[in-house]
């Protein structure tokens, strides 16, 4: 394995490390009785805008993976957003998961869309 697989695995894991730390900050800190905008919404939010960010700057192979694979895949979460729909009834688990999904593309767009309009 060469030195620069060396140095994105690294950075992959730092970020990733990172992200997995402010997702449990955001976590621990938003109010867990928060009928819509739980903390799970948010950090999906804020990692989808980000993510459609930096796919419209076309950032180098190292530093895209540092933030797209490391600090983004650490801060948003797929698992905890499943477990979380569990807690409602069958009816709002699918407007849950329909708007997480929705306002995922959204928030994505909107990342690259700020990238063309600067």
């Amino acid at each position: 394995m060469g030195e620069a697989h060396v140095s994105i695995i690294l950075g992959v894991a730092i970020g990733s490390a990172l992200g997995t730390m402010l997702r449990y900050s955001v976590l621990n800190t938003w109010s867990a009785k928060s009928k819509y905008f739980t903390a799970v919404f948010i950090v999906n939010m804020v990692g989808s805008f980000a993510l459609g960010y930096l796919m419209a700057i076309g950032a180098t192979y190292a530093m895209h993976s540092f933030w797209t694979t490391g600090v983004i895949a650490g801060l948003t979460t797929f698992s905890t957003m499943m477990t979380q729909s569990g807690q409602y009834t069958r009816g709002q688990q699918a407007w849950y998961l329909a708007w997480q999904i929705i306002f995922g593309m959204i928030f994505f767009s909107a990342g690259t869309a700020l990238i063309t309009i600067l």
